[in-house]
């Protein structure tokens, strides 16, 4: 699989706990394929997703080259190394995302075999983190909880239209949704999907879709098209920072479209500031 002698190959067991160790570096940054490295542990899947550059002990990088290849803690050869590895083989991933800087390194390797595929580039994500808990604003509550077993039914649908708001796919195209479903009923069963309902419909809703370290990373913000500009996006993200931090991580952080204006906003006002810049290309 990985040419003998070379700078880049599979994670191994025996390699896993240098590879968390580097992840831990930028937790927030690194939460999303953290929390995937994590998860696999030393499973026979973890040299199957996960790529190091350098020495197994003392790795310079890491790629995770899963559903998404994103780089992690990489140097800039690591980077380099990695790109020319990706661009001999097929693309499995659905997008490339990670630090915008690593990002362009990488691509930079990746744009003339992959280019063509590309749905989307969206180079400005600003990384955002919560202010310290005393700084958060408690605006008036609106209800926010977790969602409960027995609830996937109404959360299913804004996920749906989350989803594909977002990302500009149908999660439920191929295979009916069965997959999707099983996300949600998962993140429901965890405790990590928070709602407002009124009336067995959700107007509000965020996971926590990544949790790495101290940091939990919130994914899916949706609110409901009527509900939009009245503030309930505001007040829910702020409701939401101290129900996660209570409920999952000290630290809560997201990212955003650089062009979301409106969510940019909103996050502000619930006390968010940025911290870095992402990349995601998409396919």
């Amino acid at each position: 699989m990985f040419r003998r002698g070379g700078r880049v190959r599979a994670v191994r067991s025996g390699g896993h706990e240098a590879a968390l160790a580097l992840a831990l570096t930028d937790p927030v940054t690194n939460a999303l394929p953290g929390a995937r490295l994590r998860e696999l542990g030393r499973s026979a899947s973890l040299s199957q997703e996960f790529s190091v550059a350098g020495e197994e002990q003392s790795p310079e990088g890491l790629l995770w080259h899963g559903v998404n290849l994103a780089p992690m803690s990489a140097t800039d050869r690591a980077l380099s190394d990695f790109g020319r590895h990706q661009a001999s083989r097929p693309r499995r991933s659905s997008s490339v995302v990670g630090d915008r800087r690593a990002v362009e390194i990488l691509w930079s390797s990746l744009a003339e075999v992959w280019g063509a595929e590309v749905r989307e580039h969206r180079w400005s994500q600003p990384l955002l983190l919560a202010e310290d808990p005393a700084a958060v604003p408690r605006l008036t509550p609106v209800g926010l909880r977790a969602a409960v077993p027995g609830e996937e039914a109404a959360v299913f649908p804004a996920a749906v239209a989350m989803f594909r708001e977002e990302v500009g796919v149908d999660p439920a195209a191929g295979d009916g949704g069965r997959a999707y479903r099983a996300r949600i009923a998962d993140l429901i069963r965890r405790g990590r999907t928070y709602v407002v309902i009124e009336d067995g419909e959700v107007l509000f809703k965020a996971d926590v879709g990544a949790l790495f370290g101290a940091v939990a990373q919130i994914h899916g913000v949706w609110v409901r098209p009527d509900q939009r500009g009245r503030g309930l996006g505001r007040a829910g993200m702020a409701e939401l920072v101290h129900l996660v931090r209570r409920d999952h991580a000290p630290q809560v952080s997201l990212y955003v479209n650089d062009f979301n204006e409106p969510a940019r906003r909103a996050y502000a006002a619930s006390g968010f500031r940025q911290v870095g810049e992402l990349s995601t290309i998409l396919f």
